[in-house]
């Protein structure tokens, strides 16, 4: 062993401070209004998660039957399938990976722990919370993934942002992942820690942001420190749950990343092995199998305690900055898991943003649960469509760019809503074993009412073939790019989007009885469970009493007002 995991923890700092991450995710977005790349981007950005946006392909291929896809300017389809890369649970853009690397540790150690039960993520979008049900199966909590979205309160969550030339759809599996796992280990007594790598920028200030939050948090100076914490939590019996880029894994699933070039992306996977002799370590992978043409569950094997060499393994971490994740038992458990899980569910429901993002000025821009979706409605109108893509209007090659526009709004609406359906579905299912002495008859009758429009709007193959435009079938996706054909070949949007009008209409349709749904469904939940006042409003009644609060009504305006392009 080289040491111990160094551990910083800087006081907490006032709950008014928005977490530095964001600076990151200001910068890339900065980067993309230059190349009018944004909304696109914004469209397609989480649809393709795996928490490793993994893609079957990241051509946006150019053919007679796609006379779309053919507009798009090569540079920016692939920065496009590039960006897909990028989203990860912490927002940060990853250092490249180095081909060779020392090594710091101790020969002739090795550990393995055995019987740790693999979890298939299903589809892509779902990499973190398979592996997070894994990691607590391994600290002694027998849920399953399904479990895990309902206790987390992922499978109730959906966020929404519409900021001028801005549009950001995020189904709760991709929304936040730190903060719904900390209150899926405080439901069960796990003691869960957050490392993140001393290199990532800004890193101290997240930490304080975290650890205002009663999130536990350490640091990892480099390789050494980050195998160590590999070794020593492998050593306690545990495994440990990391961030990788995938094109360093071993499956052939990755095989695409690896001829193209592509790297950065993030994955989550566990480690339950090391053996310094042979410089290799044992993982399991849930992404196998969750995308492509061999879409399916890996029946062979693969994925399921592999092999992956030193070498590999500091590669894919490295370049996710060795963010790490140790569910151990021991730690704080509430008195009440029902009584706790209920209340959060309807807050997840009703859209309270200062639930969805605790100390973020997000909470107050944003929409949250049946908001979002009632939003949403609204916005994929004719008439919202019309007045989203004219903030466009004059921009250089219009045509093109809102041709290629409205294919990515199609593409994300579909993947998003896609994404939050079978979460949601899943948690359903699951909800009345998890809390058998609240009678849930009533809200899970009321919360019902929304599958069959989910299932409207919902369709696979934009999230087994995120990045080949032509295997994308469904209703939605489809319905744009007949809108985005017609508007290219005639450069009449206003044509272009009455001829769909009827389509266009129930998809707005669809959302919204999908908002009905979840607040009828989160009212029951209060009538159990009656709103606390302070929950709901306690941050604008502390942000009412000073000069915070005129900085965050600023802050709004401001963002409201100036068109980012």
């Amino acid at each position: 062993m080289v040491g111990v995991v160094k551990m910083r923890y800087p006081a907490p700092i006032p709950t008014t401070t928005v977490r530095a991450m964001a600076v990151a995710t200001v910068l890339l977005f900065n980067w993309f209004i230059r190349l009018r790349l944004l909304p696109a981007y914004c469209q397609y950005l989480s649809c393709v998660y795996h928490t490793s946006r993994h893609i079957d392909t990241l051509k946006m291929i150019h053919s007679e039957s796609a006379p779309v896809l053919s507009q798009l300017k090569p540079v920016h389809a692939t920065i496009l399938a590039l960006c897909l890369l990028l989203t990860i649970p912490v927002l940060v853009q990853a250092p490249s990976g180095t081909d060779v690397v020392s090594s710091p540790f101790t020969l002739s150690d090795e550990h393995l722990i055995s019987g740790v039960p693999y979890v298939w993520q299903e589809i892509n979008g779902f990499c973190a919370w398979a592996a997070t049900a894994m990691a607590m199966q391994a600290a002694g909590v027998e849920v399953s993934m399904y479990d895990v979205f309902a206790a987390s309160t992922i499978g109730f969550s959906f966020a929404y942002f519409r900021i001028n030339d801005t549009m950001l759809m995020f189904p709760g599996a991709l929304y936040t992942q730190v903060e719904p796992t900390q209150f899926l280990a405080d439901l069960y007594g796990i003691n869960y820690t957050l490392y993140l790598g001393a290199d990532i920028p800004n890193v101290e200030q997240a930490v304080q942001v975290y650890e205002s939050q009663g999130i536990n948090v350490g640091t990892l100076a480099g390789q050494a420190e980050a195998f160590d914490l590999m070794r020593s939590t492998i050593d306690d019996g545990y495994p440990l749950l990391i961030s990788v880029d995938p094109t360093w894994l071993p499956a052939d699933d990755y095989d695409t990343y690896r001829e193209q070039g592509l790297t950065g992306g993030g994955h989550g996977i566990l480690i339950v092995g090391y053996n310094d002799t042979e410089t290799s370590a044992t993982i399991l992978d849930p992404g196998v199998g969750s995308f492509g043409d061999d879409y399916g569950y890996p029946a062979d094997g693969r994925g399921n305690y592999t092999k992956i060499t030193y070498t590999a393994l500091i590669n894919a971490w490295s370049n996710r900055y060795y963010i790490s994740n140790v569910f151990k038992p021991g730690g704080y458990q509430v008195s009440d898991y029902e009584n706790s899980l209920g209340p959060m569910i309807r807050d997840k429901l009703l859209g309270v943003g200062s639930i969805y993002s605790p100390n973020s000025v997000n909470a107050y821009i944003g929409h949250f649960g049946e908001q979002a979706f009632r939003h949403l409605s609204q916005d994929f109108t004719v008439e919202g469509l019309k007045s989203y893509l004219s903030v466009f209007d004059g921009i250089d090659d219009e045509r093109n760019f809102k041709t290629s526009l409205l294919v990515f709004l199609g593409i994300g609406l579909e993947a998003q809503v896609t994404l939050q359906y079978l979460s949601y579905r899943s948690s359903l299912s699951v909800l009345p074993d998890l809390m058998p002495n609240t009678n849930l008859t009533g809200f899970i009758a009321a919360a019902q009412q929304a599958l069959p429009h989910f299932a409207a709007l919902s369709d696979n193959s934009t999230l087994v073939y995120p990045g080949n435009l032509t295997m994308v079938t469904g209703a939605v996706a489809s319905t744009f790019r007949q809108i985005a054909d017609s508007y290219n070949a005639t450069g009449d949007l206003d044509s272009a989007l009455s001829l769909h009008s009827t389509s266009l209409a129930a998809f707005s349709s669809e959302l919204l009885a999908i908002a009905d749904s979840w607040k009828a469904a989160g009212d029951i939940l209060a009538e159990i469970w009656p709103s606390d006042f302070l929950t709901v409003y306690g941050p604008l009644v502390g942000f009412a009493g000073g000069a915070v609060a005129v900085l965050v009504v600023i802050t709004v305006w401001w963002i409201k007002r100036r068109p980012s392009q």
